[in-house]
């Protein structure tokens, strides 16, 4: 007999577990006997659900008991009532132990438990979901924890398997996403991992900008030198690297950008210690070239490019010279200016090898460049620490920002915009395509891709797997330390969870998308939730809708924006513990808000801004898992 299984919270507000499902021989249910037919045959309510069963013995019309889900007899559900036949009886401890008693299970306090919590939340129970729901909360040693998971799973009528255990649980730990991607990414630029895969892990977590405070410290002096040598920067944003490389101490104060350059060439001499075969290689063995060339070396400008060419392209520049009489040739092409212009786009082509190399240690041969251009250690030191600041006075707008002149401005913006902002917020269609890419970086659409595919895809599939969620799975089944394995796990299992949570529930579809979000320097979590009915052609539909945004942030911490739209017409709430302050400040961008929607042909019903209930109770308990308390596509209600 197919049925809908309908069941209650604690006592007394029923939600409802929605879809097609059947009746399982050995499940024990709440239920009450509404009315009373010939041959033992009754209406049963389970929950909300009525339905016609055949009893084992006779019970009166009112009565409430505890049943066991019996094979059927010709299709027709038989139900036997147990001896405890109401919680008042025997206290649900009493009916607990009795629960475990006839399931034949040892009554362990783990046992206890997890039978208190499913009798009190009215979930069906059988032996065969008991005992591997009793050992995933025992191997997870959260017990507490891990019991709403198990609701989750009744509920949404989720595949009762340990993987979609492992994922839920992970989901609901307070762990901030970006924090697990950020020290993940640590670990593998400490080199933990060397591994093509490790390599391509890199990749893409740079792609989704996943980063750490102190990022203004390990890369700021990086970005200034690369600005001032990248060939596709306008002459005014060279100037204003090179101004601010001067700033840090990096490039000594009032040396032009010619002396530098040709500091460079005349102090190649005493470099030495230089690996082979490197980026750093190839610029020294190019700068001791054009030192040759001040001396005497060469004739022609022609072949000092045909020299440095072959140095570029992985050839020994010996090869390059000319013979020893060349000495007496005269030397007036080539000017002091042109060789400064030569050892400039040496320059250029080093760091921008060692920066295509992100996967293959680029990073190191980037800083090996820099050490190169200045061999003073402490100096270089010291020059991280003033381009970290000079970042952090431009971000966060200091008085000290001010007196940074336009070239230098534009600079610290532009690489703050690169590195620390990966969404335009003020842009609808940019955030849109972000939050897409974002979902193929991720790897969110790897399964749906699989099932797809046509032969036309075959060709774009590679690249597919070289996104986050099979990257991981590649690492787990190589040779890593256990430490990194565990960390790659709970981001699988955190990408996971968002798959198993964004599903169809008959005509409403649930979408779930967590993504890190780096808002000047700080970092935090983007939560989206979407819920929201679809149109007879499967196409969502944007009239009836709800839209949850989650942030934490830096100062107003906590922030939930609940959108919520009917036959097109919007409600928002914001949800934040400075509601009153955010209220003021917000009052003169309303009318704003309410004219660009009008142009989308929507309207604003009006904004309002609360406290967050229960803040305390909240902050006691972990992260709930979305959608866990929303079953039934007979609402779209999502509780905070």
């Amino acid at each position: 007999m197919v049925q809908s299984i309908t069941i209650g919270q604690p006592l007394s507000s029923p939600i409802e577990i929605k879809g097609i499902v059947s009746w399982k021989n050995g499940q024990i249910l709440f239920g009450k006997v509404n009315k009373v037919f010939p041959n033992q045959t009754a209406e049963v309510q389970i929950g909300h659900q009525k339905m016609i069963a055949t009893l084992d013995i006779p019970l009166r019309t009112g009565e409430r008991h505890w049943f066991h889900v019996q094979h059927p007899i010709e299709g027709r559900l038989v139900l036997k009532a147990l001896n405890s036949p109401d919680l008042n009886d025997s206290g649900i401890k009493g009916t607990a132990a009795k629960l475990i008693a006839h399931l034949g299970i040892t009554p362990e306090p783990s046992a206890l438990k997890l039978a208190e919590y499913l009798l009190t939340n009215r979930l069906p129970i059988t032996k065969d979901t008991f005992q591997p729901a009793m050992q995933w909360l025992k191997a997870a040693d959260a017990a507490e924890a891990g019991l709403p998971v198990i609701k989750t799973m009744f509920i949404q009528q989720l595949p009762f398997v340990k993987d979609v255990f492992d994922a839920l649980f992970t989901q609901s730990k307070s762990e901030p996403f970006h924090k697990l991607l950020s020290c993940f990414k640590q670990k593998l630029e400490d080199g933990e991992a060397e591994t093509r895969t490790a390599g391509k892990l890199r990749e893409v977590l740079d792609s989704l900008h996943v980063a750490k405070q102190n990022q203004f410290q390990q890369i700021g002096l990086q970005k200034l030198v690369t600005t001032w040598l990248d060939s596709d920067s306008t002459p005014e944003m060279k100037s204003g690297a090179f101004s601010l490389l001067q700033k840090t101490g990096f490039i000594p104060k009032g040396m032009t950008e010619s002396v530098f350059l040709e500091n460079l060439i005349d102090g190649s001499e005493a470099r030495s210690g230089i690996a082979k075969n490197s980026a750093v290689d190839k610029l020294h063995q190019g700068l001791q070239l054009l030192s040759e060339a001040k001396s005497g070396a060469f004739a022609k400008v022609e072949e000092i490019d045909t020299a440095i060419n072959r140095i570029l392209n992985g050839h020994e520049h010996e090869g390059a010279k000319l013979p020893h009489d060349i000495h007496s040739m005269p030397r007036k092409n080539i000017t002091a200016e042109k060789l400064s212009s030569h050892a400039f786009h040496l320059l250029q082509s080093s760091f921008t090898e060692a920066t295509a190399k992100k996967a293959l240690g680029g990073n190191m041969e980037v800083n090996d460049l820099i050490g190169y251009l200045n061999k003073d250690t402490d100096q270089i030191a010291e020059s991280k620490g003033k381009a970290a600041e000079l970042l952090f006075q431009s971000l966060n707008r200091l008085p000290e920002a001010q007196y940074a002149r336009n070239n230098e401005k534009l600079v610290l913006s532009l690489i703050l915009e690169a590195e620390f902002q990966t969404i335009d917020f003020t842009d609808g269609p940019s955030v849109a395509h972000q939050l897409k890419e974002m979902t193929k970086i991720l790897g969110l659409q790897l399964e749906h891709a699989l099932i797809n595919l046509s032969g036309e895809d075959m060709a774009d599939f590679p690249k597919d797997l070289e996104t986050l969620k099979p990257l991981l799975l590649k690492l787990l089944n190589e040779q890593i330390p256990a430490s990194m394995k565990e960390m790659a796990e709970q981001i699988l299992n955190r990408i996971t969870a968002q798959q198993i949570l964004s599903q169809e529930n008959g005509p409403i579809q649930n979408l779930l998308l967590t993504v890190p979000l780096n808002l000047g320097s700080a970092q935090t979590d983007l939560t989206l939730q979407w819920s929201g009915r679809k149109t007879k052609d499967g196409k969502i539909d944007p009239d009836y809708c709800r839209v949850l945004f989650y942030l934490e942030l830096e100062r107003l911490k906590e922030t939930v924006i609940d959108m919520q739209v009917q036959n097109r017409i919007i409600k928002v709430t914001v949800i934040n513990g400075n509601g009153a302050v955010l209220e003021e400040a917000a009052g003169q961008y309303l009318d704003i808000l309410r004219e660009n929607l009008e142009k989308m042909d929507y309207r604003l019903s009006g904004v309002s801004f609360v406290n967050p209930v229960n803040e305390k109770e909240r902050d006691q308990g972990g992260k709930p898992i979305p959608f866990s308390e929303t079953g039934s596509y007979s609402g779209v209600d999502i509780r905070i």
